[in-house]
């Protein structure tokens, strides 16, 4: 169709030529001229990426500026030389004029251009619609401008009821999802954020809500990516096994405080030979404290997960009816006798270091005893001599199968002292029965 103007000087006041790496606009520039290519071939960029390639005479370019009356949405560099019609924005209307065969050409080329771009929207609404994770796009303003069928189905609204709302509208939450988004658009990354949303016929719902910035090649932030799955029965049973767990450690304490003694009256009473009462006394407290502590180290020990452990024998040492007794520490060992956790109160000894090993030390056909008593001596640092302590050495199992050994820690002449107890008294009290 340019070929029949070619002779017309008219033409030529449009007319220019480029050169191989000239760049004829770039993304983010104001200029809004429209542009036809008569010949040669030129690349289409976003940042530095290219994405297509302009080479057939007569295709038109820079329109989206021209009829949007906005900014260059990418840069046109030429790939080869060659020339094309520059109509300036507000000469469009006099080239019409002019030229009215090749504004039908350019109209029928965006037409074809539109209809193709339409398609490839409708390609990617339909993959996005087949995405299990709800999907939602904001302009930058926080306003929605898509969301998948996921998305429509997790917060129960449409597009007719959410497109161009503020996004936070979808969430019970709108603050936090407003912090969040500030968050992205900050540089922050935000991921797995549970958020809650309200279901308009569900009810209440937990949404792990992750975001992204949307940007363009000049790094100007664009929108927002909201990206959500539904964990409404993952934070339920969480919430749920909180409130269980607190119960259960508060009806725990209560029942080793108030059935130790009952435990001990059935345990002691078969047997035959008959303790002093300063020597019950002893044996019950140990009783119910090897007691107390196996019920709250086996389950972490059968798991491998004692992150807290430290801060369970601590608190035992803070009760009261503890800090009065002659005990140094707890060590607890796993089935090579090497040490898992330790804790001596402040000034009663150095506590050991996990992975330290106990194997030197002869603990006997343990598994067929209630208790042992080992006579230990620690070094004193940087004071020179040696320090004397008792451990009662507990097996410690869970259905049937052995997890280690509970060792609880006596000063020796505390012991003595107070309830007239050496190592053959430790040794002569039944703690725990022989299993047969």
């Amino acid at each position: 169709m340019i070929e029949a103007y070619q002779d017309d000087p008219r033409l030529g006041r449009y007319l220019i030529s480029f050169h191989q790496g000239q760049t004829l606009f770039l993304e983010g520039d104001d200029s809004q001229d429209l542009y036809v290519l008569v010949e040669g071939e030129l690349d289409v960029l976003k940042g530095e990426q290219v994405i297509s390639v302009i080479s057939e005479p007569e295709a038109v370019f820079g329109e989206m500026s021209f009829l949007m009356g906005d900014k260059r949405t990418a840069t046109i560099r030429a790939r080869s030389q060659g020339k094309a019609l520059a109509i300036p924005r507000q000469e469009v209307g006099r080239f019409l004029q002019e030229f009215p065969e090749l504004g039908q050409g350019m109209a029928r080329v965006l037409a074809q251009r539109l209809d193709a771009a339409s398609n490839q929207l409708f390609g990617l609404k339909e993959f996005c619609d087949m995405l299990p994770d709800a999907v939602v796009l904001t302009d930058q303003n926080g306003k929605v401008t898509a969301l998948n069928r996921a998305a429509a189905e997790l917060y129960g609204r449409e597009w007719r009821q959410a497109g161009h709302r503020p996004v936070e509208e979808l969430f019970e939450q709108g603050q936090q999802v407003r912090e969040l988004a500030g968050r992205v658009r900050g540089g922050q990354t935000c991921h797995e954020q549970v958020v809650s949303s309200r279901h308009p016929q569900q009810g209440h719902r937990y949404v792990s809500l992750s975001l992204s910035g949307l940007y363009d090649a000049q790094q100007n932030f664009k929108g927002l990516l909201l990206v959500g799955r539904d964990v409404t029965s993952v934070e339920r049973l969480k919430r749920r096994l909180r409130r269980l767990r607190g119960w259960l450690a508060a009806a725990l304490a209560a029942l080793v405080v108030c059935a130790g003694g009952l435990v001990a009256y059935h345990y002691f009473s078969g047997q035959t030979r008959q303790a002093s009462q300063l020597h019950a006394e002893f044996r019950d407290q140990l009783a119910r404290d090897h007691l107390l502590l196996s019920s709250l180290l086996a389950e972490p020990l059968a798991q491998g997960k004692f992150e807290r452990g430290h801060e369970l024998l601590g608190r035992f040492f803070a009760m009261p009816q503890v800090s009065a007794l002659p005990y140094t520490g707890v060590v607890l060992l796993d089935n090579d006798k090497k040490v898992v956790e330790s804790y001596y109160p402040k000034g009663a000894g150095s506590a050991q270091k996990p992975g330290t090993s106990y194997s030197h030390i002869a603990f006997g056909d343990e598994r067929k005893a209630g208790h042992r008593v080992l006579n230990v001596f620690h070094q004193r640092q940087g004071q020179g001599g040696s320090r004397r302590e008792f451990l009662v050495a507990f097996p410690l199992g869970s259905k049937d199968q052995p997890l280690g050994w509970l060792l609880i820690g006596l000063d020796p002449q505390a012991l003595k002292k107070r309830y007239d107890l050496d190592q053959g008294g430790l040794a002569d009290l039944k703690l725990s029965s022989p299993e047969p």
